[in-house]
């Protein structure tokens, strides 16, 4: 059986016809599609494509594979160049759901709602994986556009359709994101994180040992060191508020805590946080890293950090903030999607907050005893996001697919 993944997710086509990851590089790549076909013979992956010139050569992970094709939409980016593109992204999306089976939306995303709309059309059923909340990704602050507002009430209303039309829906939080886009009354319905920890491996118990003594030392002065904060997460649009984190840095380093902050993360806004850094007067003491690779760059980075910090003002279940706790490291986010669900409240702040952010860096960078606390606690709740604590629901909720596509078809 044939298995569609519609995903609003850029990649990139080489001239050899391969298929490689593009911003943000979160995916793992082709193992990326691995759990779909353990249910599903061939799986046809939905998605924004742009074909790269015959000299340029990726440097990211190969996404296409055995079993897995591309059908390419236009790689269009903002809703200017989308509004340029509907006709012909429209068209072979078309053409996509078409070909398959069985369809799975990876939802919000405008290439989820146009396939969304031709299996209404050919009154098909469909499965949902809910990744993200579109009303937190439109708020003020993370996206730059004058449609905002009106493109956050149309995708919450969408995603709502969506949900509650749908035969399945696996949800990536536990709760956040059913509360505000319930399944309907007969809708299968499940949660499973797209957390993926075989690219980042739990850290044994001895690393917060490791971290102890390093942070016992720093905090008596035995070696000349600041205390390194770090971020990790794509720079397309505002969504992780990376700005919120360097003005809550300027307001500690002002205060004369001894922080140097690192991004690893690229985009169409790394420029605007390089010159924010200049207008703060902390240019030097923070590093842009660029994009880092999934797997040994991300966890050598998590591993030398001494707290990492998501104050996002969107999330689903956020991977890059449970491959830190993975790793034993503290870590402070954002009051929004599922990250309640991972850190405790003590550990939190509002979105948009860049004075109670600061306040809580300074809190919980005081001394080594909360910092233990905090990687300790962080490290047994990761354990629950193990690939095989996730992989057997995951499972289910593919075999569902599958079960509801076959008696579509019949």
């Amino acid at each position: 059986m044939r298995l569609l993944i519609a995903y609003d997710h850029h990649f990139l086509r080489a001239a050899d016809g391969g298929v490689y990851v593009g911003h943000p590089m979160a995916l793992a790549g082709y193992r990326a599609w691995e759990p779909y076909l353990k249910v599903f013979e061939t799986v046809f992956v939905l998605a924004r494509v742009r074909r790269l010139a015959p000299e340029e050569k990726p440097n990211s992970a190969r996404a296409d594979g055995p079993g897995v094709e591309f059908h390419d939409v236009p790689d269009y980016l903002g809703p200017w160049e989308y509004a340029r593109s509907f006709w012909s992204a429209r068209a072979a999306v078309r053409r996509g759901v078409d070909r398959a089976d069985a369809c799975i939306l990876k939802a919000p995303g405008m290439i989820a709602q146009m396939a969304r709309s031709r299996l209404a059309q050919a009154r098909r059923p469909y499965a949902v994986e809910v990744i993200a909340d579109p009303w937190d990704m439109y708020a003020p602050g993370a996206v730059r556009s004058v449609v905002r507002p009106w493109v956050r009430r149309r995708w919450m209303r969408a995603l709502g359709s969506i949900c509650r039309e749908a035969g399945a829906v696996c949800y990536v939080t536990r709760e956040a994101l059913q509360r505000r886009y319930p399944p309907g009354p007969n809708t299968w319905s499940t949660f499973v994180s797209d957390v993926d920890l075989e690219s980042v491996s739990i850290a044994p118990e001895s690393a917060i040992q490791n971290r102890r003594s390093h942070w016992e030392a720093l905090f008596r002065g035995d070696c000349d060191c600041r205390l390194i904060v770090g971020f990790v997460g794509a720079l397309g649009q505002l969504y992780k508020a990376p700005d919120i984190l360097l003005r809550a840095a300027a307001v500690c380093l002002r205060s004369n805590l001894p922080l140097r902050v690192v991004i690893a993360g690229d985009g169409k806004y790394r420029r605007f946080l390089e010159d924010l850094t200049r207008e703060l007067g902390i240019e030097q003491h923070v590093l842009f890293l660029g994009s880092l690779a999934p797997g040994a760059a991300i966890q050598n980075l998590l591993d030398n950090l001494d707290l990492f910090v998501l104050p996002s003002r969107q999330e689903g279940l956020p991977r890059a903030l449970v491959e830190a706790m993975a790793r034993g490291c503290p870590c402070v986010g954002s009051t929004v999607g599922g990250i309640p669900e991972l850190l405790a409240a003590e550990d939190l702040v509002k979105p948009d907050d860049a004075a109670g952010l600061a306040a809580r860096l300074e809190e919980v960078l005081a001394g080594p005893a909360r910092l233990e606390q905090m990687a300790r606690r962080n490290l047994a709740r990761a354990a629950e996001y193990r690939p095989e604590v996730l992989s057997e629901r995951r499972e289910v909720f593919l075999r569902k697919v599958r079960e509801q596509a076959q008696k579509g078809r019949s």
